[in-house]
């Protein structure tokens, strides 16, 4: 089974949307294990939708992508099992709490601890500051604070890949800063793989070691970090 040392590669990836122009077009990447890589572009551009396709949540038009010897499209729980995702927060559960969401998560996952796992869950949200408003329903949340639970549900299994659509929109300064940090302990000191996209160029450079500039049809838009 494919773990921290696997590659997530797209091979002659293209999508487009019934007979539109081509959004991805013969896209082929190598997303290494412990390296994390920006998607940086307009919007619309197609950021969204290469994220969309790496969570399985899209369909490729042409190609595939393979992490280790599964093609993520036709084995995705094999592969989901051990991603991390995060893109709408209006996706989240409007009537659960934080603790029941990451607990469901992880049993979920069949790795609950009746020790281990609230203590996992205390870490997580105390490293993002919501531990105060955890018991509340998540429907009653302010647009930060259903970031941080987004984030949260991404994170909470300690997934060797993680993909994060604009994580840092709603988020404070401070908030930012320890994610960023967080993100870079993981892929320094796991050997995580992460693809971000984000409009915010101080956080490219501190985080990611390569950027995918978009609009893109090709792999010439990659290029390492500044």
């Amino acid at each position: 089974m494919p773990d921290s040392t696997t590659s997530l590669r797209a091979e002659n990836l293209s999508k487009r949307y019934g007979q539109a122009a081509y959004i991805i077009k013969d896209f082929n990447h190598t997303f290494a294990p412990g390296t994390a890589t920006g998607l940086n572009g307009p919007n619309g551009s197609g950021k969204t939708t290469l994220l969309r396709l790496l969570t399985t949540a899209a369909y490729p038009t042409t190609g595939r992508i393979m992490w280790g010897d599964t093609d993520i499209h036709q084995q995705p729980h094999r592969f989901l099992s051990h991603t991390g995702f995060a893109f709408d927060s209006s996706e989240l559960p409007q009537f659960a709490n934080t603790d029941e969401l990451l607990e469901v998560i992880l049993r979920s996952r069949g790795i609950w601890d009746d020790a281990e796992s609230p203590e996992r869950i205390n870490r997580l949200l105390n490293l993002l500051s919501l531990d105060e408003r955890r018991q509340s329903l998540i429907g009653t949340y302010s647009s930060g604070m259903m970031q941080k639970t987004l984030l949260a549900a991404a994170l909470i299994t300690e997934p060797p890949l993680i993909l994060l659509d604009e994580p840092f929109r709603a988020l404070d300064v401070g908030t930012r800063q320890v994610l960023t940090d967080y993100l870079n302990d993981r892929k320094k000191n796991f050997g995580d793989t992460i693809v971000i996209s984000s409009h915010l160029p101080e956080i490219i450079k501190k985080l990611c070691d390569e950027v995918i500039q978009f609009p893109l049809s090709t792999a010439e838009g990659v290029k390492a970090a500044p």
